[in-house]
């Protein structure tokens, strides 16, 4: 998967046009890490792998999509044609549980999180303005923090907020937790 993203970074970054620099310069990072990512020494955050997303033009989920034009099932996808995104940790993984998310109001996926797995180390997500996101624990526990106030979340909790607000999340448990994600706008 890694290899794949590294290939569709550099594929789109040429074909819009773009310099190794100019994309640097619209995702907010050296030009240096951008060649890094695109020659395989280093592997971005989902944080980063969305703010050059946005610098290409695309939803995330371009990135790592087979059918970057969409599916041709508009209502229906089987759980084996599914995609998953890998973090680069190693500890989370997210499968998307709709196709040709462009076209849609929302966007479901379900995550697996490792003990040790959690949204982003290197910064609080915020969402773009208007997205609400919705979370079900379906296994396990996790801990949100959502503008600042920790809560648990146990198997069958849900939490509702405005995405637009800095939070995260982190399984601090020793057991594997799954949870359902609803965005509305899709973010990815």
């Amino acid at each position: 998967m890694k290899e794949e993203l590294q290939r569709r970074i550099r594929l789109y970054r040429k074909e819009r046009g773009l310099t190794v620099r100019q994309l640097a310069e619209r995702a907010g990072c050296t030009h240096s890490y951008i060649s890094q990512i695109e020659k395989g020494t280093t592997a971005p955050s989902l944080s980063m792998v969305g703010k050059l997303a946005a610098a290409l033009g695309l939803k995330v989920v371009d990135l790592f999509s087979e059918y970057p034009n969409g599916h041709d099932a508009d209502y229906y996808l089987a759980r084996n044609e599914r995609k998953t995104i890998n973090y680069p940790d190693g500890k989370v993984s997210s499968q998307l549980l709709v196709s040709r998310i462009a076209t849609k109001k929302m966007e479901p996926l379900v995550s697996a999180i490792q003990p040790g797995g959690s949204s982003d180390e290197a910064e609080k997500m915020v969402h773009p303005p208007g997205t609400e996101e919705f979370v079900l624990v379906l296994k396990g526990e996790i801990e949100f923090k959502v503008n600042g106030k920790a809560m648990r979340l146990r198997e069958g909790d849900t939490l509702s907020f405005d995405g637009t607000l800095p939070h995260s999340w982190e399984n601090r448990t020793k057991k594997k937790a799954e949870a359902l994600f609803v965005f509305s706008p899709p973010i990815w």
